[in-house]
């Protein structure tokens, strides 16, 4: 009985093959948070480290795209996030990286300008585009967009105020610390975002092998 038993269930399985379809099979293979209903990577356009327009939608067409948010005055995750994000990208040959883009996007545009962000990569050796926005104003077609990026990402931060008074240098009114509960996302090729890593969950191989994944999955 117990053999009949089992020849069933075997018989089930090739009979109802749905129940382990492809699709179920590449999304349990990421070791991230998977990304639910592939939520769409809105197009958008703001400024390099270098001062160069960046159209995300033209920039990464075609390929797979990593993307940090963080802010150059983090002192403890933020240098970690962009030392593991080094190691994958120094790890990755020629043809890897021709179909990868790594993207830095700040979340502090007030002190991240283009200069900042110039010496954080040459400082970080994070050889890859460093996005942030040249007017801060919160009323201007710049700040507006970068806002839709932080929305369309689901980042999560704070501007927390502190009380004192060296406050020079500083484009934001204060002095003040950002309280981020940020991470890195993963988008396909389609521009579909599909896996999230949070800023404390990193484990660089596994990261590397969700990335490698989407990169398989291109044409």
């Amino acid at each position: 009985m117990e053999k009949r038993l089992i020849a069933f269930v075997l018989v089930g399985v090739m009979l109802f093959p749905g129940c382990m379809s492809t699709d179920s099979v590449i999304e349990n293979s990421f070791h991230g948070d998977l990304i639910e209903n592939g939520k769409k990577a809105d197009d958008f356009t703001l400024t390099t480290n270098d001062n160069q327009t960046y159209n995300f939608k033209e920039e990464t067409k075609g390929k797979v795209t990593i993307i940090a948010f963080l802010f150059t005055n983090c002192y403890d995750i933020c240098p970690i996030v962009t030392y593991n994000l080094g190691i994958i990208h120094e790890s990755l040959n020629q043809s890897q990286l021709d179909k990868i883009e790594f993207l830095t996007i700040t979340v502090d545009p007030w002190r991240d300008n283009t200069t900042t962000l110039t010496e954080w990569k040459l400082g970080t050796k994070s050889n890859w585009t460093h996005l942030t926005i040249n007017d801060v104003d919160e009323k201007s077609p710049e700040f507006t967009e970068l806002s839709k990026v932080w929305t369309n990402f689901n980042v999560g931060f704070s501007i927390e105020t502190n009380q004192t008074e060296e406050t020079a240098g500083r484009h934001h009114p204060g002095d003040y610390d950002i309280d981020h509960s940020t991470g890195t996302v993963l988008v396909d090729h389609n521009g579909y975002q599909r896996v999230w890593w949070g800023d404390y969950d990193w484990i660089v191989d596994l990261v590397q092998e969700d990335l490698l994944e989407l990169v398989s999955q291109i044409e």
